[in-house]
């Protein structure tokens, strides 16, 4: 499904108080169907705001979020976001976990039992499917996220920082894992990430914000091979320009 974003504007506050604080301003973008796009910049700028603007999660004060032509005005189906902090209910198995949002949907339980077990095998948690949350580790809990929002095979994967909290190699480890699910699956993906190494491994393109209230810098096409060397020239080349325009944004 492709996304276009018009003229998003958003303030946190009332339009009656001084302390109203504005933190997009005029955000248009385009996002072609099956892209993988991330959002970098200063912390606080808005790009978390922006993606659950097109959760359908937040309104926007002015502007839309169009999917397909159909304007956002609330969570839908067709979009599953993961979070940063997993959000797992710790008494439910990884099995039970990953087959909630289908039990909510009303779906078959034999239409269950083989989504669950696909979208298991797919990232590699035959193992643990009758663990609790709270005997994975911080990876495997990750994967646990992503696996229940593919099985509800959405149409866009909207994820805000899902690695941020995970040790090197672990997230090195998911990166792999995310770019080959992204390969095989055929939805667009958005990332919000403070990693531009990370960014450049993963994506399209990368949409580089200002400040707050945050405006599209710049907005760089990764016209690289995959799967991506990180060491290549042509990588770090395109990590430094990210690095530069984030410097930029300080001195400003």
């Amino acid at each position: 499904m492709s996304i276009v974003i018009k003229n998003i504007t958003k303030s946190f506050g009332r339009n009656d108080e001084p302390g109203k604080f504005a933190i997009l301003k005029d955000i248009s973008l385009e996002i072609p169907s099956r892209e993988f796009i991330s959002f970098v910049g200063p912390s606080g700028c808005g790009k978390s705001t922006l993606m659950r603007i097109m959760a359908g999660l937040l309104e926007p004060e002015s502007g839309s979020v169009e999917i397909d032509g159909e304007t956002v005005t609330g969570p839908g189906s067709d979009r599953m976001m993961v979070f940063q902090d997993y959000v797992l209910f710790p008494w439910m198995t990884v099995w039970k976990n990953i087959a909630l949002g289908l039990k909510m949907a009303g779906k078959p339980k034999d239409y269950i039992t083989k989504k669950v077990e696909w979208v298991i095998r797919l990232v590699g948690l035959e193992d643990f499917r009758n663990s609790y949350p709270d005997q994975l580790s911080g990876g495997m809990k990750q994967r646990v996220a992503i696996a229940r929002a593919l099985v509800m095979n959405p149409k866009i994967l909207l994820m805000d920082e899902p690695f941020g909290a995970l040790d090197s190699f672990t997230k090195m480890k998911l990166q792999d894992e995310l770019m080959h699910l992204c390969d095989k699956k055929e939805f667009t993906t958005c990332l919000v990430t403070h990693d531009s190494e990370e960014a450049v491994f993963l994506s399209d393109r990368i949409v580089v914000f200002t400040g707050s209230p945050a405006r599209i810098k710049e907005i760089i096409c990764v016209d690289l091979p995959r799967p991506r060397n990180r060491t290549s020239p042509e990588f770090i080349a395109v990590r430094n320009r990210i690095l530069e325009l984030n410097a930029e944004n300080r001195e400003d």
